[in-house]
Parts: C-alpha cells; sequence; structure tokens
C-alpha cells in the first residue's frame, strides 16, 4: 500500500489556533477532532494507547515540534490532526524545549497500520527537519496555505 501524507491530511482535522496549556489537553482535543470526524471509533481508547506510546520514548522532535502517535483498534483509518499553539507547551523532547506544533497521527492497530505508521511519520519528520518548511508552518495561520506547505 502506498500512502502519502497528501493522502490523509484533512483540514477539518487542523487547529491552527488550538487553545491548551499542557500536553494532555493538547492530545484530548486533537483527539476530540479526530473522533468528530469519525476517524476513531473510541476516543478514550485511542488516547490510552497514546499514552502507551509516549512511555516507550519522547515524541517531542526538537525545534518545538512534537509526533505523538498512538496505534490503537480505536482507529477507523490512518489519520493526522494537527495543532498549533499560541503559546508553548511543555513536551518531552530531546531538545528540552517545549512545543507549538503538535502532529498527532492516528493508525488502525494491524500490520497494515504498522506499516503505514512508520511511513508517515517518516514523511512528516523528514518535512520538518527542513528549517525553512518549519519555519513557514509555524508562522502560518490559514490552513488551506498550511496544508500547500506541508504536502510540498
Amino acid at each position: 500500500m502506498s500512502i502519502n501524507v497528501k493522502d490523509i491530511i484533512d483540514h477539518k482535522l487542523i487547529d491552527l489556533d488550538l487553545n491548551v496549556s499542557n500536553k494532555k489537553e493538547a492530545i484530548s482535543r486533537l483527539a476530540q477532532l479526530l473522533a468528530k470526524q469519525n476517524y476513531i471509533v473510541d476516543q478514550d481508547l485511542f488516547v490510552k494507547d497514546v499514552y502507551l506510546r509516549e512511555e516507550e520514548g519522547i515524541t517531542g522532535m526538537g525545534n518545538n515540534v512534537a509526533i505523538p502517535h498512538g496505534k490503537s483498534a480505536g482507529v477507523l483509518k490512518p489519520c493526522l490532526a494537527i495543532g498549533k499553539t499560541s503559546q508553548l507547551i511543555e513536551w518531552e523532547s530531546y531538545d528540552e524545549k517545549p512545543v507549538v506544533l503538535i502532529f498527532l497521527f492516528a493508525v488502525p492497530a494491524n500490520q497494515e497500520g504498522a506499516t503505514v505508521h512508520l511511513k508517515l511519520l517518516s514523511q512528516v519528520a523528514a518535512k520538518l527537519a527542513d528549517d525553512s518548511t518549519l519555519k513557514q508552518l509555524k508562522d502560518e495561520d490559514d490552513v488551506e496555505r498550511f496544508i500547500k506547505i506541508l504536502s510540498r
């Protein structure tokens, strides 16, 4: 199965004015977006699975970006919820700095989901490793332009 980040971006899953004050609120609010748009059938199970993954290792990638993710039976199809905060959020990260951009991946808990999960994570990580792209994403307040930057 060939999948690209462009294939799973849904503007209804992007909140560029995410009003949260901590990691727990950020994950919960992004999971609510996924549930509201029917990408997940069990929000509580999904959030629990995200926290299980959080226990395995740091999801703060540095440069004020976090990529939490969960493989869960509560997920119907691979998707990505994105939040941008106006204030810095404490998050365990490699550079020990807080985050403003959160990319929450949700993938089904089957073998195909595991493969898709790794492909999508690597695609997003590669895009975010480009300083110019990252700066543009941090500065962008328009969802459609944000998607264009991320989809290049």
